[in-house]
């Protein structure tokens, strides 16, 4: 199976210096922006793919409710594409304010330790690895699954071998699965450590 990972663009989290992680807040319109010329990029190829996946959260399924209308594609959301939840309970408060409100929290995430309702980094892995598991079963040659960051840099790091270091809104990643094994073929905004 083939497969694009696209990530979200821009949202109303990044704008408002919130945490983001499983807070579920919308596109900015710089992100609608963003969604619609990656969309217009795709539809040159848009008889390649079957179908489009999206996490649930709203940013992700923003994006790919435009992509599957510039496309003409089936969109269902898939909840092994949600976002990583590293910040907790963290999730949807203003920085600034939490760095007041909550420093015990904030000083837990700036040291890397644990806080409080987060996902740690081996629940994730086996979460897409289920991911992948999952895709398997649907027997398609070609789909298009719309993302998070911390999923896409998983992929490329724990799964395919490779140091990133920036991922731009709306990056993409094209791949293959295979009997659970993942090969990255191309990539389109990421850049490597």
């Amino acid at each position: 199976m083939k497969i694009l990972f696209i990530r979200h663009g821009e949202a109303v989290d990044d704008v408002e210096n919130r945490y983001g992680g499983w807070a579920d807040y919308p596109l900015s319109p710089k992100g609608i922006e963003q969604a619609e010329a990656t969309a217009e990029k795709l539809i040159p190829r848009k008889n390649e793919f079957q179908k489009i996946l999206s996490s649930p959260f709203k940013r992700a399924y923003q994006t790919a409710e435009i992509v599957s209308e510039k496309l003409n594609l089936p969109l269902e959301p898939f909840v092994y594409l949600k976002e990583r939840n590293t910040y907790g309970l963290l999730c949807g408060e203003i920085k600034e304010e939490a760095q007041k409100k909550y420093s015990e929290l904030v000083s837990a995430y700036e040291n890397n330790e644990p806080v409080y309702g987060f996902e740690d980094y081996e629940s994730f892995v086996l979460r897409i690895k289920e991911l992948l598991r999952q895709l398997d079963k649907l027997n398609l040659k070609s789909i298009i699954c719309l993302t998070h960051g911390k999923l896409i840099k998983a992929l490329l790091s724990d799964f395919s071998g490779q140091k990133v270091g920036d991922l731009a809104d709306n990056c993409l990643v094209e791949a293959e699965l295979q009997n659970g094994n993942l090969k990255i073929n191309k990539t389109e905004g990421v850049s490597f450590a």
